[in-house]
């Protein structure tokens, strides 16, 4: 059984053990039935997902652009129009109109050679014009127009033949155009003699009233969608419109910084790519050499100057408590001013003569840094053999990782393996997303609110108050008269048709988005799914904890001789990993697995409660402590898996025997594993910035060099900002370095806890202790007894 632990004699006998047995195999054979459920779920997600409905998008109409959809058993070849275009693109100022803006797949987004500005109308030129598909047209004019393509959306020249006009309005509206003045009369006039499809043109020429529409701004193409750039003087004018009336439904700030980001978002985002790809020579360089060449050297200084650094640390920390507890018995008046000195009195920033009335409240914090400072000293003295004991376990560490250099590579490994997963997990949950079922949703029509010339269905709206049509003003004396209330609310509607009537009915009613929402079996494939990735990555983080363990672990029980180690001991402890340790590591990484997966939940369970938290403060604070509790639950957790993974690498055992064995040395040993973890800890978080920042400084230096800060000398090359390629760099120096330090860190508690292994088995005296230990306690292992293979 998995958690079995008898006292087998071959495996309480002392040192490394070499000949092994398979362990927790049930462990192992639960995660492999694991996966084939994670196949499964990718077999339907594969089926049943269309990774182009992330990729291009859906329109109002429910069809995915840039592929190919069946709608009322017609076929509608979007493999082209890879671009969603959205009609009205005014829909996009509004925090509430933008999921009910509506769009088509264009196959390109429209320039400024087709733009139809709102201020020049009537336009003429038909590719001014975006229409719906043919097969979607407003006014139910599809069939009235011979030989359009059913996914046309270019048809507006062909408006002007039709001959039967179904409109019973058409008469009044042409007389209320009439009296626009100007060509509007003109054209009017004709239309009251001759009633033909140049009505639908002229309706068209309104903005929002359809069936066709005006292409109002420039657009650029940004991840296959057509974002405007909409001119300043009308975000001004919207902005003024916005904070005067409908402040409270959206910030008028936000009006102008939304269009300012569509305007510019595509042009940073060219320019930065092309620094990214005109500096990948600093990134490589400054961020992937330099960080792998500072990595080693900082290896070299732990190695010789480790000791030095770590009493200096130690010096430094117990110093500045010192004064700090001096300084507060200064403020509360126990120490005069003349004790301490006039140029350290002008050197501090602050008075160091407090009120009286304070001197009592410094007097407390006085006693208490006194309190603190006598502590840290007198723990300092109290360890000072532990501390030496730690330097040394960090000076072997690096003699480890020097004597094994092929375990710097190691971790590329298990990192591939992350690679791997990470783009499984998300292509399968890309599949997933896409592949749920159609659903409308619809707001109340009478709080329908937006920055949209649609609210113009009836012109007699602009005709009784302008004399001279201007979309701009009339859009903003609109905004000004709007008062009702906005409600985000939305529900499910059009449920009882078919998906290809709800998708027609959807699209062509301005109160309604579609979507696609999980049903139950989705959500909890998902669960499964998000699980597998849990589990999984935590398997990674156990074997490459196991193999490093193992190979750190011949090191030291061979007393850091290189005659007493395997010829290639990463490969010796690689093997031992997948052939008899994996059950294990499976055990282990499950139990961390479902913690996560409970944080997971209890998050978006917070997330979900956040009005009720708002209003019932026990509820809020108790979803605070529950939180926090299991934080800490996964830390401790997390604490005792890599010490039982240094156990299993180095006893053979299975999970259970190997974190009793590790929770029992870790007690017993406490002070001694503190001190040698805040010490590691201090000089490899030391290492990771010196090797980020020395990278990024590197970058720069490159960055400063002509060839890529001049552009008349050098154009390919020129860097438009390096703030981006020196960021990424010094990104890139941290990653190594922290890939790099993951070894070294887990060299040194692989060496702590051998260690106290070793003084375990021998009543404290480390039999097996490289030279380096083994002088620090004074003590010297007897050569004759090497190790010998040992059964587990």
């Amino acid at each position: 059984m998995a958690c079995c632990c008898g006292e087998d004699e071959t495996e309480t006998k002392e040192g490394l053990v070499i000949n092994r047995k398979c362990r927790d195999v049930l462990c192992l054979l639960f995660f492999g039935a694991f996966w084939v459920g994670m196949f499964i779920i990718c077999g339907i997600a594969f089926r049943d997902g269309q990774p182009n409905r992330l990729l291009y998008g859906v329109d109002s109409y429910g069809m995915t652009c840039g592929t190919k959809n069946t709608l009322f058993n017609l076929t509608f070849d979007l493999t082209d129009a890879k671009n969603m275009h959205w009609l009205n693109p005014l829909d996009l100022l509004s925090s509430t109109g933008l999921l009910y803006a509506k769009t088509v797949c264009a196959t390109s987004c429209p320039g400024a050679a087709r733009v139809c500005s709102s201020d020049n109308l009537p336009c003429y030129n038909g590719t001014q014009f975006m229409c719906p598909y043919y097969r979607f047209a407003e006014d139910g004019l599809y069939g009235s127009i011979p030989g359009v393509a059913n996914t046309s959306t270019m048809y507006f020249d062909d408006l002007a033949r039709i001959t039967n006009i179904t409109d019973s309005t058409a008469a009044s509206y042409v007389s209320k155009i009439k009296s626009l003045g100007g060509v509007f009369t003109t054209e009017a006039t004709a239309l009251q003699n001759n009633l033909t499809g140049k009505y639908y043109q002229m309706k068209s020429e309104f903005p929002g009233n359809g069936p066709c529409y005006p292409i109002l701004f420039e657009t650029e193409e940004f991840f296959y969608r057509c974002f405007p750039n909409i001119p300043s003087n009308v975000t001004s004018k919207l902005t003024k419109a916005v904070a005067g009336a409908v402040s409270s439904t959206v910030d008028s700030s936000a009006v102008k910084n939304v269009a300012k980001q569509w305007q510019s978002s595509s042009q940073r985002w060219s320019r930065y790519v092309g620094d990214i790809s005109r500096g990948v020579l600093v990134i490589v360089i400054g961020g992937l050499v330099g960080g792998l060449v500072l990595s080693m050297f900082w290896l070299l200084i732990l190695r010789y100057l480790g000791g030095l650094m770590a009493w200096l640390a130690i010096l430094f920390v117990n110093l500045a408590c010192i004064f700090v507890c001096l300084f507060t018995w200064v403020k509360a008046g126990y120490i005069s001013n003349s004790a301490v000195g006039q140029e350290i009195l002008d050197a501090l920033p602050v008075d160091i003569n407090p009120a009286e009335s304070e001197r009592k409240t410094w007097l407390y914090i006085a006693i208490g840094t006194s309190v603190v400072a006598g502590l840290v000293l007198l723990i300092t003295l109290l360890c000072i053999t532990r501390i030496r004991i730690a330097i040394a376990c960090i000076k072997v560490a690096s003699q480890a990782v020097g004597a094994m250099p092929s375990i710097i590579l190691f971790p590329l490994l298990p990192f591939i393996f992350e690679v791997g997963l990470v783009i499984y997990w998300v292509a399968v949950t890309a599949l997933l997303y896409s592949s749920g079922d159609l659903v409308a949703n619809c707001r109340n029509p009478n709080i329908k609110q937006s920055f949209s010339f649609s609210q113009y269905t009836n012109v007699s709206n602009v005709v009784d108050t302008v004399n001279n049509f201007n979309p701009t003003d009339a859009l903003v004396s609109s905004l000004n008269s709007t008062t009702a209330a906005v409600n985000g609310s939305t529900t499910n509607c059009y449920t009882n048709f078919t998906t290809d009537q709800r998708a027609y009915l959807c699209g062509n009613d301005p109160n309604c988005y579609l979507s696609y929402d999980w049903n139950n079996q989705l959500k909890y494939a998902f669960i499964y799914h998000f699980f597998g990735l849990l589990w999984t990555n935590q398997v990674i983080v156990g074997f490459s904890c196991v193999t490093i363990a193992g190979a750190v672990g011949h090191y030291y029980w061979s007393r850091g001789e290189s005659a007493g180690m395997p010829a290639f001991p990463v490969l010796s402890a690689l093997k031992n990993t997948v052939v008899y340790h994996m059950g294990s590591i499976c055990f282990g990484a499950a139990i961390i697995a479902i913690i996560q997966l409970i944080r997971a939940i209890l998050e978006y369970i917070d997330r979900k409660t956040k009005e009720l938290q708002a209003q019932n403060k026990f509820a809020e604070w108790a979803m605070c402590i529950v939180k926090c509790c299991m934080w800490c639950i996964e830390q401790i957790v997390k604490f005792i898996n890599r010490n039982a993974y240094i156990m299993i690498a180095i006893k053979g055992k299975g999970y259970c025997c190997s974190a009793a064995d590790a929770i029992k040395l870790l007690v017993s040993n406490a002070l001694r594993v503190a001190v040698v973890n805040m010490i590691s800890d201090i000089l490899i978080f030391l290492g990771k910035i010196s090797v980020a920042a020395t990278g990024g400084i590197i970058a720069y230096a490159m960055t400063e060099a002509k060839y890529y800060n001049s552009q008349e000398q050098y154009p390919e090359t020129y860097l438009y900002s390096p703030v981006l390629v020196i960021a990424i760099s010094v990104i890139v120096a941290f990653i190594v370095a922290e890939i790099f330090f993951a070894v070294y860190e887990m060299a040194i508690d692989t060496v702590i806890l051998a260690f106290c292994a070793d003084c375990d088995q021998h009543n404290g005296e480390p039999k097996f202790a490289p030279k380096l230990l083994a002088e620090v306690m004074g003590s010297v292992a007897v050569p004759d007894e090497a190790q010998k293979p040992q059964k587990a």
